[in-house]
């Protein structure tokens, strides 16, 4: 929005429209005034509201100097709404010679409606199967219906709806990612706000990512889903009569991390999927299936938080990628 810097000189006046001065806004622009009172030895003035919206209503100034422009900083006045204002600014003083103790003059002008604005914040993260609120915030607005919609589709339930932005320019609803058991690693998901029921005029849109539902363990262990047999270094255990352990395997943290088909162009690099320990050879093991091992045609490029894949060939080649969690 537009400030506006008004120094105004007071004057003689009869009537507070004998002196003008005329400035057309924008609704939310703001007027900071400055008044030469024009009354040697009194700083004092008074603006007030005559027509419009405007904020402050009104203004009794007392600072300054005692002849010149008060107060130094100025006062800040925004025009709110409406179509036309008046700002009428007046000062007596009794000390001053006949005829000088009344002294006016007034701001005025047309109001347009500001430009609507909208904007939607949504939580970083949703994990499938929980609820994030997404909220809306608009400018200029007029209380009414939106539409949004979330896309993919197929990861949301539901994927549209409606909601009212109320007067004061705020709304929110709730998105929903859905469970499907399965993991497929972090997705970024779009949300878009809409002016109309077709939803073919966007006015905002923000993302979020989803997340993949928490699992609990599995096998046996301490540390797993089971209440007794194994222990914290493994699982399963089985043992001869004699007592003697004969087999033993960590099956509570050995799980499916990705299963990825990636078509790569010659020497391109695909984007980093999340996986903690990714370069830690004893929790984490990535590997590709068939004939394009890592030995010969494909690069698997790791660190704490996660991995990628590049194509180490100078043609596209579709690499089948699985990645496990082993401790």
């Amino acid at each position: 929005m537009a400030n506006y810097n008004k120094n105004i000189g007071l004057v003689v006046g009869g009537s507070v429209n004998a002196y003008f001065y005329r400035q057309n806004v924008i609704s939310g622009d703001t007027l900071t005034v400055r008044v030469n009172n024009n009354h040697s030895g009194y700083n004092g003035w008074y603006g007030y509201v005559q027509t419009g919206s405007v904020t402050p209503s009104s203004h009794s100034n007392t600072s300054g100097s005692s002849y010149g422009l008060s107060p130094a900083t100025g006062i800040v006045f925004t025009v709110t709404g409406g179509t036309y204002y008046n700002l009428v600014l007046t000062s007596y003083y009794s000390g001053s010679s006949a005829g000088q103790k009344y002294k006016t003059h007034h701001i005025f002008g047309t109001v347009t409606a500001g430009t609507t604005t909208y904007s939607l914040s949504a939580p970083s993260t949703i994990q499938e199967g929980t609820t994030g609120t997404v909220n809306i915030s608009a400018t200029n607005h007029t209380a009414s219906l939106v539409y949004w919609s979330a896309t993919p589709a197929a990861d949301f339930s539901p994927d549209t709806g409606t909601d009212y932005v109320n007067s004061s320019g705020t709304g929110s609803f709730s998105l929903s990612p859905v469970s499907d058991n399965s993991t497929e690693g972090n997705e970024t998901a779009t949300i878009r706000l809409y002016s109309n029921s077709l939803r073919t005029i966007q006015i905002a849109s923000t993302t979020t990512t989803i997340t993949d539902q928490a699992t609990g363990g599995s096998g046996g262990g301490s540390t797993g889903g089971g209440t007794t047999g194994g222990n914290t270094a493994q699982g399963i255990e089985v043992f001869s009569q004699s007592g003697t352990k004969i087999f033993g395997t960590d099956l509570r943290t050995q799980n499916l991390q990705y299963e990825l088909s990636l078509t790569l162009a010659g020497g391109a690099t695909s984007g980093t999927y999340a996986m903690a320990d990714a370069n830690d050879s004893t929790k984490c093991l990535i590997t590709t299936l068939g004939y394009l091992t890592v030995s010969n045609s494909a690069q698997i490029n790791t660190s704490s938080t996660g991995f990628s894949v590049t194509n180490t060939r100078s043609y596209q080649i579709t690499f089948d990628i699985l990645a496990f969690r082993i401790g």
